[in-house]
């Protein structure tokens, strides 16, 4: 009887750590969803897109310039995150994966906030975990990954990581958002990244679809 009780204590805080996260991922589905609108903004000219050029997952050049004329929805992160990024790429995937018209349509870019550990081959593994998403994994400098990140009103900063999880020596705390930007790389929306598949495709026909 003692094992048993034993046994039944440890699932105790995993299942409730489950629903914690669970609740936590309806309320900002709800929240977003009563109100998708309101993060919908007068569309801003993002001058970074003209500036910075970043480095792609097969060590090439890559001026962010060059997604004009696409709608784009750019996530900030770094792969060695153990949860939060994995989680908005993989409802991103499924939301496109709803509609396979716009995997070709959209493209999506994620910009690492960590360029210390993040390199070209580091990023093209982490580009092939979110197949068949048309994501665009990328790298740079300090400088130009600030820059951008400025232009976006978007922070992150270093954080010890917690003994014991998937970071290594250091997390990195960023905002926790998709940017939906226009073919003409002009900022039109927010959205926050914990939002559902449906969630988010709702806000790309909202905000990205005409």
């Amino acid at each position: 009887m003692r094992e048993t009780m034993t046994d039944q204590k440890k699932w105790v805080w995993p299942s409730a750590l489950l629903l914690i996260f669970a609740l936590a991922g309806f309320w900002i589905t709800r929240s977003y969803l009563q109100d998708a609108r309101s993060l919908q903004r007068p569309a801003r000219q993002l001058q970074s897109f003209q500036q910075v050029e970043l480095m792609d997952s097969k060590s090439r050049t890559v001026p962010l310039q060059r997604y004009t004329g696409q709608p784009k929805i750019l996530y900030l992160g770094y792969s060695h995150c153990p949860d939060m990024c994995p989680m908005a790429l993989s409802n991103l995937s499924r939301a496109l994966k709803q509609e396979p018209e716009l995997q070709t349509r959209i493209q999506t870019i994620f910009v690492s906030v960590d360029p210390e550990r993040d390199s070209p081959d580091q990023l093209g593994r982490y580009e092939k975990q979110f197949a068949p998403l048309r994501l665009a994994a990328l790298t740079g400098t300090e400088e130009q990954v600030q820059l951008l990140a400025t232009d976006l009103g978007a922070r992150y900063e270093k954080a010890q990581a917690t003994p014991g999880t998937s970071m290594g020596e250091y997390g990195v705390n960023h905002s926790l958002l998709f940017y939906f930007i226009d073919e003409e790389n002009r900022l039109v929306a927010t959205t926050p990244s914990g939002i559902s598949p449906d969630a988010i495709l709702d806000a790309i026909k909202l905000h990205l679809i005409d």
